[in-house]
């Protein structure tokens, strides 16, 4: 591993090396992830630029009793490396390894799990205002649960004895409206808070909007002396470590004229701002960073760093290496992916059909939160870029936007992933639904995600979205059902949500799909018929591969059951209810949670109409978090593969199903 990341278990030992073999130290950190990622797949480039920052946080801060958090979660691979989880990394974001974002689960340095952005100031302001009150209450309370007494201290050794606040925020993360609402109430903390934005200028795809703009005119006026020289004179002006630095302040702000811009913005919410400084000079970050925990106000130190540094496929393609498969590594230092699976995803089976589309209506708008990469929005981009727009890590402004388009007479497209659209739900329902204006939502990696795990899942958006009037929601099987869904969306005069996954498409449609039977609204498809079958599977998405795979279990067993492709879970079909009337007994079966998914909207339609819901059972996903594993080991666990359709089918004909409803 290396002569000194041998020697680190736990920030103690980080603490035990001299400044000087840090840079070392950062270096083999850094193959070591390189090492790590390119054999499991990982977030590569955002990593490799947050090395010495996260060092120097460590040297000075002591994170077992002090709070760091991280905005967002996917830089934390050094800060993992360094408190003790160097084993895990062999199985990185696979069952058994470490997950790909801090976990609570498994270190008490992590404070959160944490896996969307915008999140860090907020809830390191509510820890900073938790210490505040604990403080003024005077009290403190001994291992017996008793509380005594605390005795008066003066300021900076009430500093000294309180928990450091430290949050780590990315220059995407901060423009994000909850980092603005955390910025706008820190005047509510009295106390000690750090905001160190780590400023990389790259999110996963390109940090855009005004605020981005405002950064980017910075960084492009500032050299490396610059950066070097903004440090001297922020370290000459502070005072040593004891002292008040308040004085200190209008001095510094005076003296550092270069950082002018980026003051403004921060001086205008009354935060003190410190910066820019190079991210990569750990003797200096340590310094700065011993000086301004003992301010006793918030204050917010801007860092420059370099996204994929030390890695050049990854320094020069930072978005190619956001989040990566695994990948060989040959001798001068380029890529070799390995192990190319050329078959066509849901996502890009989706940018085709849509860029397709738009070339066919100039109405048709897509705009994305900072995916455009990730939705499959390059293509479209490229070719209509007057009709495309990033809106930046900002989900809820998307949905707005689109609300105003939709009213203007335009046909938005909304690509966000599901996870992600659950922060959005507020302007779905009142700026889309209640006004049944025609949005589409495309809502990509739906269902199970595999190595991002519980943050990134997709097993709730059925439930959010169903509830909400005028609402209609869809999921196509394949690749041809994905470009219906998209005609019939663009067509309707209501709000349509099109759900489907990370995944592949499958290599072979089903039976009279897409080809032959154009979507229709609230209508499923029988896709397989069996003889004087007394038991039909219905499939709500791209799970309909496994429903048929099960299907031809059973048939070999010589036990006939039918096959449906639901296609719609709001509303459902009327037929669902007239096979339940004929005493047919039925299975559901969806990439979701159980609880409020398309199984339900079932149940409670059978309930409501008078059916016997005695004759119903539901397959999805229990309800509970879901580890980071393969998507395809995450159904089987939740039981959504076709040996445990076909088991559940056999307990029902046999009469003694027992499994429970999560």
């Amino acid at each position: 591993m290396g002569k000194y990341l041998d020697k680190i278990n736990g920030p103690a030992d980080l603490k035990l090396l001299p400044v000087a073999a840090l840079e070392g130290l950062a270096e083999e950190i850094r193959q070591f992830i390189l090492r790590s990622v390119s054999k499991t797949g990982g977030h590569l480039a955002s990593n490799l630029g947050a090395v010495e920052l996260t060092l120097a946080l460590h040297y000075v801060f002591d994170f077992q009793r002090d709070k760091l958090l991280w905005d967002v979660g996917h830089q934390c691979y050094t800060h993992k490396i360094v408190t003790g989880r160097k084993a895990g990394f062999d199985l990185l974001r696979r069952a058994g390894g470490v997950s790909g974002f801090p976990s609570p689960a498994e270190s008490e340095y992590d404070q959160f799990t944490v896996g969307h952005a915008g999140t860090s100031i907020a809830t390191a302001l509510g820890l900073a205002l938790g210490e505040q009150l604990k403080a003024a209450a005077g009290r403190k309370t001994d291992d017996e649960g008793h509380k005594t007494e605390e005795k008066e201290r003066p300021p900076q050794a009430a500093i000294a004895a309180s928990p450091k606040i430290v949050a780590v925020v990315g220059d995407a993360s901060i423009v994000n409206g909850t980092s603005f609402e955390g910025l706008n109430n820190l005047g509510l903390v009295k106390r000690q808070m750090l905001i160190v934005l780590n400023d990389n200028a790259m999110a996963i795809d390109a940090t855009v909007g005004s605020v981005a703009k405002y950064f980017s005119r910075v960084r492009l006026s500032h050299t490396y002396d610059d950066l070097r020289r903004t440090t001297k004179s922020i370290l000459e002006h502070l005072p040593g470590i004891g002292r008040r630095v308040d004085d200190a302040l209008e001095k510094i702000k005076k003296s550092i004229r270069m950082a002018l811009l980026p003051s403004q913005l921060f001086e205008s919410l009354n935060i003190p701002y410190f910066g820019p400084v190079d991210g990569h000079d750990t003797e200096s970050l340590i310094k700065l960073f011993k000086v301004l925990s003992q301010v006793d106000h918030p204050v917010l130190l801007h860092v420059y760093t370099k996204k994929g540094k030390g890695f050049h496929p990854a320094d020069k393609g930072p978005a190619q290496f956001h989040s990566t498969g695994p990948f060989k590594i040959n001798g001068d230092n380029t890529v070799e992916p390995t192990a190319v699976d050329h078959r066509p995803h849901f996502t890009h089976a989706f940018g085709e059909a849509l860029t397709d589309l738009a070339g066919r209506d100039h109405r048709i708008v897509a705009i994305t939160s900072a995916m455009c990469d990730g939705t499959g929005l390059m293509t479209f981009r490229r070719k209509f870029p007057e009709r495309f727009y990033d809106v930046g890590i900002a989900e809820s402004a998307a949905v707005d936007i689109a609300a105003g388009l939709a009213k203007s007479g335009l046909k938005p497209v909304v690509c966000i992933y599901s996870t992600f659209l659950q922060r959005s739900f507020d302007q779905i329902a009142q700026e889309v639904a209640l006004q049944n204006l025609p949005v589409v939502f495309c809502v990509d990696r739906a269902g199970m995600v595999g190595a991002d795990g519980a943050t990134h899942h997709g097993l709730m958006d059925i439930g959010y979205l169903r509830m909400l009037p005028n609402m209609v929601l869809t999921a196509p099987a394949d690749a041809g059902e994905m470009r219906q869904a998209l005609e019939f969306a663009l067509d309707h005069p209501q709000p349509v949500v099109i759900r489907y996954p990370k995944d592949f498409v499958p290599t072979e449609e089903p039976a009279q799909t897409a080809s032959e039977t154009p979507f229709e609204l609230g209508k499923s498809l029988l896709v397989r018929r069996g003889r004087k079958a007394s038991l039909t599977i219905i499939s709500y998405g791209t799970v309909l591969t496994e429903a048929l795979a099960a299907a031809e279990i059973l048939s070999s067993e010589k036990i006939p059951v039918d096959v449906i492709n639901a296609r719609f879970a709001a509303p459902i079909d009327d037929k669902l209810m007239h096979l339940l009337s004929r005493g047919k007994k039925l299975i559901t079966v969806e990439d979701h949670y159980l609880s409020c998914g398309f199984g339900s909207a079932v149940l409670e339609r059978a309930a409501t109409s008078g059916h016997d819901i005695g004759l119903i059972r539901v397959l999805g996903a229990p309800r509970s978090f879901i580890g980071h594993d393969s998507r395809a080991a995450q159904l089987m666990e939740a039981g959504l593969n076709a040996d445990e359709i076909a088991k559940t089918a056999r307990e029902m004909l046999a009469g003694r199903y027992v499994r429970s409803a999560g």
